[in-house]
């Protein structure tokens, strides 16, 4: 009898064990919502979308060690005119001076450049008509200080130190960037330049450890304009677009930065120009918030991340707005900002110095609006918080226009500006690649792989080709894969029918972190522990920058 008993225990033990392996399985195939402690999910969201999508069938493919064909109609660089060679590319620019500028947030499938069908960027598209647009451009980190350390050193972030991970951190004051880093404001200074970062997000400012080696530094915070007679901004905005007093960062930062530049008085500059928008608050007027308000996004659809215990609502409550309603107001701000970069355009036609000027137009990166349930930026690993613009103008219509589609990264901005002005750097030190050689035809590829991470509870690495996309989540037990080719949302976690993709990511993910000076190998092993970073230098935070950040989303 207790033999019988025995056995009955063991088959149901059996049972019980292949039920949740079962259940485990189809959770992460998004086929069970799953309620985890600290994840709020909303049933009525579940109820609207009814049941997911099937999986598509795998498509047929060429062995997976080889990449897969591209359309006979694929083309890697396509220029308006025959390739320039590098002489030509820097008697474009020589003497000329250098503008970047950085639009908060700017999701590259939300301008029109890039394919989306509504009508957010006016002066971003007939830029792009005189630019080298780069279609498959990627940040390496979605948060503001982090991707704006990238960019200024051409360094990934476990290589420049700058990461944050938790909201926490930043209460314990900035981490400094190495001030012994080479940088793009030390080398265009070395060239003859007069240096200025110009930002309306203390998060680009040296307020948070970046661009204290600019000559001339101007933060922009809404405590100053409030000096002014300005009402700083109301909750209530968030929902409406506009409320009475509402300060307008993007008009009054234009101003600055063309007094700037007027006061340079025909010396050459390199001017750093971070807008707010379309970051959150939406500061959009009235009438540009009215061009959305109400109407069906195009595209705009909701899903889930790969794993429901990643999910983190970065505003809970608090959120702006939810759905189209977000998106509505984030297409208006982005109108918003795109007129202040319109401005600026007039502004230099006006000086006669659009022709004396090499012009970048990025973002720092992207942002969520729910498509995968993910709020705001910091903590999304997919394309709509790391996909990002870049457009390169050179001046007097000496140099290419046209449309780029091989992978490129913010890290590559330094290099490509060292490389056109024919300025020294150290090579060792600068992990980006130049884009010029993409521009001469000297080059069909770049990077194999482009890598990005990511902050919050759940911090994940992008590996991301044209074809595959692969999340790593800190502890290296979590893996999502996309299998872009037949899944371009992301939506269909397939890294366990894929186990030979996935492994193969791994690996090359496994190789580019021992190549970091604090290398991440923990994400990928979970016999790894976090590299020791040492007692990075600090640096407390003024509390009016607090007010901002909080303002902004960074600090609770």
């Amino acid at each position: 009898m207790r033999k019988r008993l025995g056995w009955i225990l063991a088959l149901l033990l059996v049972a019980g064990v292949a039920e949740l392996l079962v259940y485990n399985s189809l959770q992460r195939r998004h086929k069970v919502p799953l309620q985890v402690i600290g994840t709020r999910m909303d049933p009525a969201l579940h109820e609207r979308l009814g049941p997911p999508e099937p999986i598509p069938p795998p498509a047929t493919r060429p062995p997976d060690d080889a990449p897969r064909p591209r359309p006979a109609s694929w083309e890697p660089v396509t220029l308006s005119g025959p390739a320039p060679g590098l002489a030509d590319l820097r008697a474009a620019v020589k003497g000329t001076n250098l503008i970047i500028v950085v639009l908060d947030a700017m999701r590259a499938d939300h301008v029109g450049c890039y394919g989306y069908d509504r009508d957010t960027t006016p002066n971003i598209d007939r830029l792009a008509r005189e630019s080298v647009v780069f279609e498959q451009h990627f940040c390496q980190f979605p948060h503001t200080t982090c991707s704006t350390a990238s960019l200024f050193t051409g360094q990934y972030p476990d290589t420049h130190g700058l990461v944050y991970e938790q909201k926490e951190e930043l209460r314990d004051g900035s981490v400094m960037m190495d001030p012994e880093a080479f940088t793009l404001a030390k080398a265009m200074e070395k060239a003859g330049c007069v240096t200025s970062l110009l930002s309306a997000n203390p998060c680009a400012s040296p307020k948070l450890g970046v661009g204290g080696e600019f000559q001339d530094v101007f933060l922009l915070q809404r405590r100053q304009l409030k000096k002014e007679g300005r009402q700083g901004p109301r909750r209530a905005q968030r929902q409406t677009g506009e409320k009475p007093g509402m300060v307008r960062t993007a008009p009054r930062l234009l101003e600055v930065a063309c007094h700037r530049i007027a006061d340079t008085k025909g010396k050459r500059f390199f001017t750093y120009l971070h807008f707010l928008p379309p970051h959150y608050p939406y500061e959009a007027s009235k009438e540009v918030a009215e061009l959305y308000r109400g109407k069906q996004p195009p595209g705009y659809w909701q899903g889930e991340p790969a794993f429901t215990q990643v999910y983190f609502r970065t505003w809970g409550d608090a959120a702006p707005a939810t759905g189209a309603d977000w998106v509505n107001l984030y297409d208006a701000n982005l109108r918003w900002g795109d007129q202040a970069l319109g401005g600026l355009i007039a502004f230099l036609k006006e000086s006669n110095l659009l022709e004396k000027s090499l012009l970048i137009v990025t973002a720092d990166h992207g942002e969520a609006l729910g498509e995968h349930r993910y709020e705001f930026h910091a903590t999304c690993p997919y394309d709509e918080a790391t996909h990002i613009p870049l457009l390169i103008r050179f001046p007097g219509g000496k140099g290419p226009v046209g449309r780029v589609r091989v992978l490129t990264e913010t890290v590559d901005v330094l290099p490509t500006v060292m490389e056109l002005y024919g300025l020294w750097y150290p090579r060792e030190m600068v992990q980006g690649r130049s884009l010029t050689g993409l521009l001469t035809g000297e080059r069909e590829e770049l990077h194999d792989y482009v890598f990005s991470r990511t902050a919050g509870h759940y911090p994940c690495y992008l590996v991301r080709d044209h074809d595959w996309a692969l999340l790593l989540y800190k502890g290296g037990k979590l893996r999502a894969l996309y299998d872009l080719g037949n899944d371009p949302r992301q939506r269909y976690n397939v890294a366990e029918e894929r186990a030979d993709q996935t492994s193969r990511m791994v690996r090359r993910f496994e190789q580019f972190a021992r190549s970091q000076r604090y290398p991440p190998l923990h994400f990928a092993d979970p016999t790894q522990k976090p590299p020791a970073r040492g007692e990075a230098p600090r640096k407390a935070i003024p509390e009016e920058t607090m007010r901002e950040l909080k303002a902004l989303g960074y600090v609770d």
